[in-house]
């Protein structure tokens, strides 16, 4: 099997966010949407996924880092959050990652510049589900023959009656308008490494489905 083919099914992801999850890039653009978010049974909180995934790239050149599991917890308060789009609803405090690997190959994840911001950008869908990103990532990422960072923001939603944060690109929730798409972009590829499939500005995707501890509903209108 080639490098490029073992580094090419290699995360983080959560992470997630995702994962989960993760990783600077600042927050979503504000917006003139105005929205009123109402959070049940909140304060402190503790999310666990198993699986999460980071994939730089599509089809056959895409890149995948695995890691088995992911754990995050933070606070998110409850009652009535208001303004315009994105508005803040609470922190994730830690994040880690365990068991990463590329194929064959270990991979480590340093999550930094934490706490990361939890945010709401567009108004609960009519099954129950509220768009839920993680603002200000940053987790380093290495490998054997390649390191790089990953930045930004990872979008994700909750859905309320599963009470998961499910970390991914595709949304089901309409964004609102004027509200910058959550996205995550690579950086510190150094020259010559990543055998040039991993690039500096690309934007991975991150998927992982975390439980959320103690039961919250997030709901925003």
């Amino acid at each position: 099997m080639t490098i490029r083919k073992r580094v090419g099914s290699v995360l983080f992801t959560a992470a997630a966010t995702a994962a989960v999850v993760g990783m600077s890039i600042g927050p979503a653009l504000a917006s003139t949407t105005h929205l009123t978010v109402k959070v049940s049974r909140g304060g402190s909180y503790t999310a666990k996924a198993g699986t999460t995934i980071l994939t730089d790239g599509s089809g056959a050149s895409a890149i995948s880092v695995t890691c088995t599991s992911s754990k995050a917890s933070g606070k998110i308060a409850s009652g009535t959050h208001r303004g315009s789009a994105p508005v803040k609803i609470g922190t994730a405090k830690a994040l880690s990652f365990s068991r990463c690997t590329g194929e064959t190959l270990p991979v480590t994840t340093k999550v930094k510049s934490t706490p990361y911001s939890v945010e709401v950008t567009s108004k609960t869908n009519s099954k129950g589900e509220t768009d839920v990103i993680i603002t200000g990532v940053k987790v380093d990422v290495s490998l054997e023959g390649c390191s790089f960072t990953v930045t930004g923001s990872a979008p994700g939603y909750l859905n309320n009656s599963k009470h998961t944060l499910n970390m991914t690109s595709k949304l089901p929730v309409k964004q609102a308008k004027g509200v910058k798409a959550a996205k995550l972009t690579i950086s510190g590829v150094p020259a010559g490494e990543c055998f040039d499939v991993i690039h500096n500005n690309d934007h991975p995707s991150y998927k992982a489905t975390y439980k959320v501890s103690p039961k919250m509903t997030i709901k925003s209108s």
